[in-house]
């Protein structure tokens, strides 16, 4: 797991963005491998109350927002909390940052339309993800 982990913070790296879009990407991959996928995320998300949201990243519609309380209700603070921590900032400011990235990881994730598309979706599809936006 080091070396997928050193692999994508490598491509997040190489992407070019500010330190505080590396950083996002870093959060939300991490935040998917800590889930046990994008399925499980989904999952997660859904019981913590934001299938209407989840609903607009899924679609091949626009992304519906949400706030960063919303990410720490629906996901638990000690989740948020111990990623946070990881990258050096508070729980509230981790919230937050998730909250703008995680709608497009998700998209990303389900270009079908369906949640069934995230079923299996793991780091080294995630990896392929961002090494992909590195060729655009």
């Amino acid at each position: 797991m080091a070396l997928m982990d050193s692999l994508l913070s490598a491509a997040a790296s190489a992407i070019g963005g500010s330190n505080q879009q590396n950083t996002a990407i870093q959060m939300v991959l991490d935040l998917v491998r800590q889930s046990g996928g994008v399925g499980n995320l989904i999952n997660q998300l859904q019981q913590g109350g934001l299938g209407g949201a989840l609903e607009s990243w899924i679609s091949n519609g626009s992304n519906q927002s949400v706030s960063g309380n919303d990410l720490q209700s629906a996901l638990g603070s000690s989740l948020i909390d111990q990623i946070a921590s990881k990258f050096g900032m508070e729980g509230g400011q981790a919230s937050d940052l998730l909250a703008q990235y995680l709608p497009n990881l998700v998209d990303s994730a389900t270009p079908n339309g369906s949640a069934q598309d995230a079923d299996g979706f793991g780091l080294d599809d995630l990896a392929s993800l961002v090494l992909k936006n590195l060729m655009k």
